[in-house]
C-alpha cells in the first residue's frame, strides 16, 4: 500500500475521505489526516471505529487473536494519568498487590485452556527496574515449561536494553507510548525504544487500540 502526501483533508468530509482514499485507492492517511480525524468530536467516534472496524477486515480477514492478561503490579503507579486508577497520586480502591510466579504460571495455564494463543504480563509503573525485570525473566522462563502460549509484556517505558532483553527472552514488548501519549500523563517522557502508534501508516494497517482482540 502507497502512502498519501501530507495533504490537507477538508474537515467536513474527513471520513469520506479517509473511506475513499482507504478503502477503495488503497492509499494510507498522512499525518494531518490522521490528526483532524483524532480531533473529531465524541459523536464522531462511532462512525471512526466502524471504518476503522472495515479497514481491518479488508486488510486482515476476520480471524482474531485472543490474549489473556494479567497484571504482575496492581496500583501505586507513579505516573499521573487522570483516566487511570492505578495511579499512586489519586484516591483510588486499587490496592498495591505483586503476584508470586505460581500465581503467574496458573493464569497463563488458565488463559491457554480458554484458547487464548497470547498471555500478556502488564504492570502499573512507569518503567521496570531491575528487580522486576529480573521476575519478568523468571516468569517468562517458568510459563514455557509449563505451558505453549505466546508471552507479551507491557510495562511501561523501556530502554532499548530491555527491549532487546525481552527479545532475548521471546517475549513481544509494548510499552505506554505504544498509545497515544495526550491521552497518558502530561509528564514529560524520555526517548523510548518504540515508535507511536500513530505513523502515517496506522489506517493502512489496523488500529493498536484493544489488545483483546488482535488481528
Amino acid at each position: 500500500m502507497t502512502m498519501q502526501p501530507d495533504l490537507q483533508a477538508n474537515p467536513g468530509t474527513i471520513l469520506e475521505t479517509a473511506r475513499t482514499q482507504v478503502l477503495e485507492q488503497g492509499m494510507g492517511l498522512s499525518e494531518s489526516q490522521l490528526v483532524e480525524i483524532l480531533r473529531l468530536p465524541d459523536r464522531d467516534l462511532p462512525a471512526v471505529l466502524q471504518l476503522a472496524h472495515e479497514v481491518r477486515l479488508r486488510h486482515c480477514g476476520e480471524d482474531v487473536e485472543v490474549e489473556g492478561i494479567i497484571s504482575i503490579k496492581t496500583g501505586g503507579c507513579p505516573e499521573d494519568c487522570h483516566f487511570c486508577s492505578q495511579s499512586g497520586l489519586f484516591d483510588s480502591p486499587v490496592r498495591g498487590v505483586w503476584l508470586d510466579i505460581p500465581e503467574l504460571v496458573k493464569a497463563a495455564k488458565e488463559t491457554a485452556a480458554t484458547g487464548a494463543t497470547e498471555f500478556c504480563i502488564v504492570a502499573a509503573v512507569r518503567g521496570p527496574d531491575i528487580k522486576l525485570m529480573n521476575q519478568i525473566k523468571f516468569a517468562i522462563d517458568r510459563i514455557n515449561e509449563a505451558v505453549d502460549i505466546n508471552i507479551a509484556c507491557s510495562l511501561g517505558m523501556l530502554t532499548q536494553r530491555q527491549v532487546d532483553q525481552l527479545a532475548e527472552w521471546a517475549c513481544t514488548a509494548t510499552t505506554t507510548t505504544s498509545r497515544p501519549r495526550a491521552a497518558t500523563s502530561r509528564r514529560s517522557s524520555p526517548p523510548t525504544a518504540t515508535k507511536s502508534a500513530w505513523t502515517p501508516a496506522t489506517w493502512s494497517r489496523t488500529p493498536a487500540w484493544n489488545c483483546a482482540a488482535v488481528p
